[in-house]
């Protein structure tokens, strides 16, 4: 059988938001400082401790984070005239955008030469329904109305692009993705957007993890931070822009979020740790880290996985023609369901207490011929992949029923879940899920396989609440004074999903939020 499947983000799903990307811990959000991690003189925690900093620096705005958001906003404070001082836990700059392929705009000079438009009502349809209607829809209506003016500012600022601009292969009718130079912010946005903020006079800290926000009374004016030799900074601003990166290699954080921490290949960096979150929540911030979507998907551990997007194995996770099946031995949703949108696949396994891939030779093959793996060198992988096994998740045998005592299921139950399958394939309709016809892929050529997956996660996307402008709110969302947060420590455009129907969303977004807040916290130096 033959699925013909055009889609770029198969290809390179997990990398659409930084296959490289650095995300890091937030160990269970306590408000509460440690003692080596306490603010600095002139300023105090809301739990009152305070310490002396061996350095103290003082500017107009301080952005703690230099990824897609972080530079964006210190570029745009910069060229207002603010004095800007960007700290940056890394050794260099770029933080989760290094692995980012593009982003999205409406109305940019790239598509105006090329023809192309979509209409908001197509936009604001989609992601309202995927979103239950539960995103304030203004966000939406600000990226849409700005973006082009961004990717146009983006270039005046040397930012380069490949020119080529698609819908990332999701068919949704949002020809919104600008692919940067190589298909890689790495290459075309970071660079230049750092030699642009040099020019302007902006003081880059590397190696300096802003850690706790420096507060008179509610307002907070300043954030203390330590450099990797141990050196404590406060740096005394009017305004504190959060751009670190999210929460994600906090794996007990991940269980607010749906997912189980025993079960987690984090591919990030150790830098994002979440503490942008932990410096919000800290200033009184209101925390919307439950409601945070993700960029995330399975994996088989035995085989190959030298990076999120090698194939067969980021493949296996995103066909509908796989068979997925619970702790019952039982079908728990239609496969399909991540077709369009691979984060789509991730909130169905949340509802179980165990999930397997089982397959057969053709539904294999398919899986290889969808992602341009040859038949020859796929059967060898897998071969390869059984015979090692690395982390004991991988089985083959002769029968259904054999593949049950790996993980102690029951075999008849099995063997009937299967046959059952295999019945919609003959009939083309699947009534217990109803996944689309050309997904239906009988397993009925031994020998069989049962993989049971762990998922690789690469980011979080959303930590801490934030109005249009990007400043943080209480939980009575009111925003608090000289404190914002951009990127995905601010995003709130998503619910639990991140809907890729509107390609380079994110970090469209991020783009926009970051010289939104830039420009907001301008007016009122």
């Amino acid at each position: 059988m033959s699925i013909n499947v055009e889609r770029r983000d198969f290809l390179k799903g997990a990398a659409a938001l930084g296959a490289t990307a650095a995300v890091a811990g937030l160990m269970g959000c306590a408000s509460t400082p440690k003692d080596d991690q306490a603010p600095q003189q002139d300023g105090e925690t809301q739990s009152g401790t305070q310490a002396t900093p061996d350095v103290v620096k003082d500017c107009d705005v301080v952005v703690c984070g230099t990824g897609i958001s972080g530079l964006a906003a210190i570029v745009q404070a910069a060229e207002l005239g603010a004095r800007v001082i960007a700290l940056e836990a890394a050794p260099q700059a770029g933080g989760n955008g290094l692995g980012v392929e593009g982003s999205f705009a409406n109305g940019s000079p790239l598509q105006k030469e090329q023809g192309i438009n979509f209409d908001f009502e197509t936009l604001i349809a989609q992601e309202m329904a995927a979103t239950q209607y539960r995103v304030d829809a203004r966000l939406w209506r600000d990226l849409y109305d700005n973006s082009g003016a961004n990717i146009e500012w983006l270039i005046s600022n040397g930012v380069e692009f490949s020119g080529e601009v698609n819908d990332y292969g999701t068919g949704a009718g949002i020809v919104s993705m600008h692919w940067y130079k190589d298909g890689s912010a790495g290459v075309g946005y970071v660079p230049p957007m750092v030699a642009k903020a040099q020019e302007l006079g902006v003081e880059f800290m590397y190696s300096t993890k802003a850690e706790h926000p420096v507060m008179d009374g509610a307002k907070v004016v300043g954030v203390t931070a330590k450099t990797a030799d141990g050196e404590i900074v406060q740096v005394n601003a009017k305004a504190v822009i959060l751009a670190t990166g999210g929460f994600g290699a906090d794996l007990e954080m991940l269980r607010r979020i749906g997912y189980n921490p025993d079960n987690i290949w984090y591919y990030g960096s150790e830098q994002n740790d979440g503490g942008g979150l932990r410096i919000g929540l800290e200033a009184g911030a209101r925390d919307f880290s439950w409601n945070a979507a993700d960029n995330a998907h399975a994996y088989i551990r035995a085989l190959p996985h030298e990076g999120p997007v090698h194939m067969p194995n980021c493949g296996m996770a995103m066909a509908g023609c796989m068979i997925w099946i619970n702790q019952d031995a039982e079908r728990f949703v239609r496969e399909d369901c991540g077709v369009v949108n691979f984060c789509q696949a991730n909130p169905p396994r949340w509802n179980q207490k165990e999930w397997y891939f089982v397959f057969d030779t053709d539904i294999y093959h398919t899986v290889c011929g969808m992602f341009g793996v040859d038949q020859a060198e796929g059967d060898k992988i897998l071969a390869d992949s059984v015979a090692t096994n690395e982390g004991n998740c991988l089985y083959m045998a002769d029968t259904i029923e054999g593949l049950a005592e790996p993980f102690g299921l029951d075999g008849a139950a099995l063997a009937k879940q299967i046959a059952d399958y295999n019945s919609y394939c003959e009939t083309g309709v699947d009534s217990q899920w109803c996944k689309d016809a050309p997904w239906l892929v009988p397993c009925a050529t031994g020998p069989f396989y049962i993989a049971k997956p762990e998922t690789l996660f690469l980011m979080t996307i959303g930590a801490g609440g934030t109005d249009r402008n990007g400043q943080a709110v209480t939980e009575a969302l009111e925003p608090i004074e000289g404190l914002y947060a951009v990127g995905v420590d601010g995003c709130m455009l998503y619910r639990n999903v991140y809907t890729i129907d509107a390609p380079g969303s994110c970090s469209g977004n991020a783009i926009n939020m970051g010289r939104t807040a830039a420009k907001h916290a301008c007016s009122t130096l």
